[in-house]
């Protein structure tokens, strides 16, 4: 639940709930502050942190570039920002709902900017003052859903993205569901190679799912090399997801059209030479006034034994998602530690100046460290 303070814009003026607003309020015992109609602004950038080698970079469009350490070893395409603005359609976060209410079937692509007008909308962009979390909400007054999701860290499991889909009405609602990421990299695949020949990346893509588990691997089928030599590519990107009982796995984007048409979904074991895609597919009820929760974690750079490892942790999933939240957790409280070092915190009478000195002092030491 959101407990709310004071309204403000970005310079700490009283505004009204017309237009776009900012205001500090708690999310799930933890500070944020809130940009409400955040698509009301024209897309700008923002950075997500953590106390390990983890790289965001997203756009409040939902395009997004991330990875560990350089960009030579990316979860998604290093490209530039007015590239990440332009990606949401095709890279990242991708959810598609069919939702009936009362035997009234609907269709809902949340932040689709291409399907405005089909519904009444609300979008909301929150960002924790800390810094290493970042959500994107989408309220559909029509339907009475609301679908949000959020990108963390875990040093332990990579990059986790959280997701919640809540029926804020009266009436029960029966979902189809698909969700997932789009254009996800390989290990191994170097960052010029996917700036300037990407097609000839995406020939070397192997993609395939180890379906007891839900385990996908994206991998290539050897080094890029323009040389007559032999070139293993030995390591993989491992994505999973947890919360979403008997759901099915799409390894590309090819079958959207075939759920947009209503018809049945294959789940696909392999696909090659094409960019990677982890969209899992569930149906589920929401009675009124609940929510669904399910979790997607993603990893780049990983040896064949910390697969088989992670496979191993996959066979008991609810321990693995207490593991996971704990690293998310481990992780928020050391950046903390962190920028404390540097004199970060200060309880002042507002809130905005307490947080914008908490934002100089972590940028400084990213740039230059403690």
């Amino acid at each position: 639940m959101l407990r709310q303070q004071k309204r403000i814009d970005m310079n700490g003026s009283s505004v009204g709930s017309d237009a776009v607003s900012g205001e500090f309020l708690t999310l799930e015992g933890e500070r944020y502050y809130a940009i409400r109609d955040v698509d009301g602004m024209p897309p700008f950038f923002v950075s997500v942190v953590s106390a390990s080698d983890h790289w965001l970079f997203i756009s409040s469009s939902g395009g997004l570039t991330a990875g560990r350490v350089s960009p030579e070893t990316a979860l998604f395409p290093y490209v530039t920002v007015d590239k990440v603005h332009e990606s949401w359609l095709h890279t990242g976060s991708k959810t598609l709902i069919r939702a009936v209410v009362d035997g009234q079937q609907h269709e809902w692509e949340p932040f689709n900017r291409e399907h405005e007008g089909r519904y009444s909308i609300r979008r909301n962009l929150y960002k924790s003052v800390l810094g290493n979390k970042l959500c994107l909400e989408e309220h559909n007054h029509d339907l009475e859903l609301t679908f949000r999701y959020w990108w963390l860290t875990s040093d332990a499991y990579g990059f986790v993205r959280r997701c919640e889909l809540e029926n804020a009405g009266p009436k029960a609602c029966d979902v189809q569901l698909i969700d997932g990421l789009q254009n996800i990299l390989p290990a191994g695949a170097p960052r010029f190679a996917q700036t300037n020949t990407s097609n000839l990346v995406d020939a070397y893509k192997w993609n395939e799912l180890i379906e007891d588990t839900g385990l996908a691997l994206y991998t290539l089928y050897s080094g890029i090399t323009d040389r007559a030599e032999p070139c293993e590519s030995l390591r993989a990107t491992t994505v999973f997801c947890l919360g979403l009982e008997r759901h099915r796995v799409l390894l590309s984007t090819k079958q959207l059209a075939r759920f947009a048409r209503g018809e049945s979904l294959t789940q696909e074991a392999h696909t090659r030479g094409i960019r990677g895609a982890y969209l899992a597919c569930a149906s589920f009820s929401l009675a009124p006034h609940t929510s669904k929760r399910w979790q997607l974690v993603a990893e780049v750079e990983q040896s064949q034994a910390q697969v088989v490892s992670l496979r191993r942790q996959l066979e008991q999933p609810a321990a693995l998602a207490e593991m996971i939240t704990q690293s998310v957790d481990d992780g928020s409280n050391e950046l903390a530690r962190i920028v404390a070092g540097g004199d970060a915190f200060q309880r002042t009478a507002e809130e905005n100046v307490s947080a914008h000195h908490y934002a100089n002092v972590l940028f400084n030491i990213l740039r230059g460290g403690t």
